[in-house]
């Protein structure tokens, strides 16, 4: 990643604007996303075990203080994002290069629950302030 491009622990931090449940609620969404990411993409093996493990990581993530305070604003972004992931995953590998493109710029959806927390804590200012550093980070995560 190019040497100003912010890393996602600092744009997390902006984002959160010091509220250390927002930033633990970010960072176990984070992980959580890469765990489904990785099921669904094969890197870790489908198993009773590696299911158990997720259900049960889900049940952390949304038992959190962040989720438990905020979960009516939340709850809807998290389908949001399930459904644009599935979108992704459906094109990803199509014939259509149009479709590859778009999946590949929709794969990044998970990042909308860090502009949803932005959002949350301070508004659309808060939420403009961190955006094009999340999607340049992100892109450059994903592209490296």
């Amino acid at each position: 990643m190019p040497a100003e491009i912010k890393d996602i622990g600092s744009i997390y931090a902006e984002a959160t604007l010091g509220s250390e449940s927002a930033r633990q609620w970010l960072a176990a969404w984070h992980f959580y996303c890469h765990v489904i990411d990785d099921l669904v993409d094969g890197d870790v093996v489908l198993n009773t075990e590696s299911m158990l493990n997720l259900l049960v990581q889900a049940n952390a993530l949304y038992s959190m203080p962040f989720y438990v305070e905020n979960g009516m604003r939340l709850s809807p972004m998290v389908a949001q994002v399930t459904n644009t992931y599935a979108d992704s995953v459906a094109w990803e590998k199509s014939d259509i290069e149009w479709k590859t493109r778009i999946a590949d710029v929709i794969r990044c959806c998970g990042n909308d629950m860090v502009l949803q927390v932005a959002w949350i804590l301070g508004g659309y200012p808060r939420m403009r302030a961190i955006s094009l550093s999340l999607r340049e980070a992100a892109y450059h995560s994903q592209h490296s």
